[in-house]
């Protein structure tokens, strides 16, 4: 990775880590404190804000890649993009929100249950009208402003939070840290929107329809994506209760934290829109730095995952409690969605910038019809394990999906890059293994630890050394 790229990205990558470490610091304190206070009460916060980013995957996400791309090619003016996609977004809020009070009825909630769904879950969708303009901030390379937004509305929502729980204030009460966050995103966001629509030049309406014939298949694909993510969640609330989804919730949030550093900061926010440019100015760059970044991502999974598998029996107890014993027997079978999602987060937005989207759309709605039909299957009998099962199964088939598509259009993966992967993997596999088998089970972990971070480090260097795409990068 050349120098200019390389702290171009760095810059931008720290500017949004910053306000991503003070939001999910703060989000895991409130969090951990509520999930130690109550174990049934954490399962039903944890539902309510599943299904919240349901809502807002369903009002934005697909939608938010289209935006980038469509600001990119200069379709039309900046401000007429960006009031269309809102207004876009805010039907899609409307229709989601309805769903959601539907599902709530139709599944039998208690009153105080469904109350929180609904403040949660509607906060959670207005995030989509914040994150059209954190887009608009990442188009023009201004992650600055974008963290510093992001930062200030998680310090007074999850402050708000912490509060009330410290208080002892109710769980309706204590919900109320969400809408707060999003109310302060909201406020800077529609001063923008404002001027936005004064500054339009096209015939609103016919454009908004314009826009969702462009979108369609995007909001269809984050409908997929989301639903074949989250519904083992309400298959385990049916036949589990609050208190399975807590424990599943418990590791699930640890490992899917993680792996969302990786997709929304560094894939989505930083390094899509590198690779959006890239595609139109470059394809043989656009290749040779999708292939990089695939070596790094693999690496970088690595060591993370093994921490997450090993260190179960210490992780859990130290965040959560002596309360999730559970939690810590299947967090090494959740560990494995860490790699498998670093390496299909990759392959998604390649295959975005590469106008694959259809393609995508057809691996997405299938791994919603194979989670489906593992949770109807798994987890009646089973209900904790059949829901891990169910999501790690289906992301490995969803990944082979994607990881397959770019290997056949670009050749992601080579013989030279793979060869030190399995080698690492191997190795520190036999080191593992050698310690049980020795009574050094904890010696055998650690060498096995350095030997995936000596395999790190030597990818990062070989990357930086070769020092290629320089050239292309800047005329990104």
């Amino acid at each position: 990775m050349s120098s200019p790229l390389s702290q171009g990205i760095l810059r931008r990558v720290a500017t949004l880590l910053a306000a991503q470490w003070l939001g999910d610091g703060l989000q895991a304190v409130f969090l951990l404190l509520l999930a130690r206070s109550a174990v049934d009460a954490y399962g039903n916060f944890m539902l309510a804000m599943n299904m919240g980013q349901i809502l807002l995957f369903c009002s934005e996400f697909g939608i938010n890649q289209h935006f980038i791309l469509l600001l990119v090619k200069r379709v039309a003016t900046p401000s007429t993009v960006y009031r269309q996609i809102t207004l876009l977004k805010g039907a899609l809020l409307i229709l989601g929100s309805l769903c959601m009070a539907g599902f709530c009825l139709w599944q039998g909630y208690a009153g105080e249950l469904t109350a929180l769904v609904l403040i949660i879950g509607l906060s959670f969708g207005l995030d989509a009208l914040v994150n059209s303009y954190y887009v608009v901030c990442q188009s023009l390379g201004r992650q600055d402003m974008e963290g510093r937004l992001r930062g200030a509305a998680a310090l007074c929502g999850y402050g708000f939070g912490l509060v009330a729980l410290l208080a002892g204030a109710p769980p309706l009460v204590a919900a109320l840290f969400k809408p707060v966050q999003t109310l302060v995103g909201l406020a800077v966001s529609l001063k923008l929107l404002r001027r936005c629509w004064r500054a339009s030049d096209l015939p609103l309406w016919r454009t908004i329809r314009d826009i969702w014939n462009d979108t369609r298949i995007f909001t269809l694909m984050a409908l997929a994506a989301i639903l074949y993510n989250k519904i083992n969640i309400f298959f385990l609330q049916r036949h589990g209760g609050a208190w399975a989804v807590a424990q599943y919730s418990a590791t699930w949030q640890l490992v899917d934290g993680v792996a969302a550093l990786a997709s929304n900061i560094l894939l989505g926010r930083v390094l899509f829109p590198l690779f959006a440019k890239l595609w139109v100015s470059s394809p043989s760059a656009f290749t040779t730095k999708a292939r990089e970044q695939a070596r790094s991502m693999a690496a970088l999974a690595l060591p993370i995952m093994f921490v997450f598998m090993a260190g179960s029996g210490v992780i859990i107890p130290l965040a959560y409690g002596n309360q999730y014993a559970e939690a810590v027997r299947i967090q090494p079978w959740l560990s494995l969605c860490l790699f498998i999602s670093f390496l299909h987060n990759l392959a998604y937005y390649l295959l975005l910038c590469m106008g694959r989207q259809k393609l995508v759309l057809w691996f997405f709605s299938a791994g919603l019809a194979v989670n489906a039909a593992l949770c109807m299957l798994l987890i009646p009998g089973a209900p904790l394990d059949g829901a891990v099962a169910a999501i790690v199964l289906t992301k490995a088939f969803v990944a082979v999906l994607t990881l397959g598509a770019c290997q056949r259009f670009i050749g992601l993966f080579t013989w030279g890059g793979l060869l030190p992967l399995a080698l690492a993997m191997a190795g520190a596999a036999a080191l593992v293994l050698g310690g049980v088998w020795s009574g050094q089970a904890l010696a055998g972990q650690l060498l096995a630890l350095a030997l995936l971070l000596a395999h790190l480090w030597r990818t990062w260097r070989g990357i930086g050394a070769n020092g290629t795409g320089g050239a292309a990068a800047r005329e990104a």
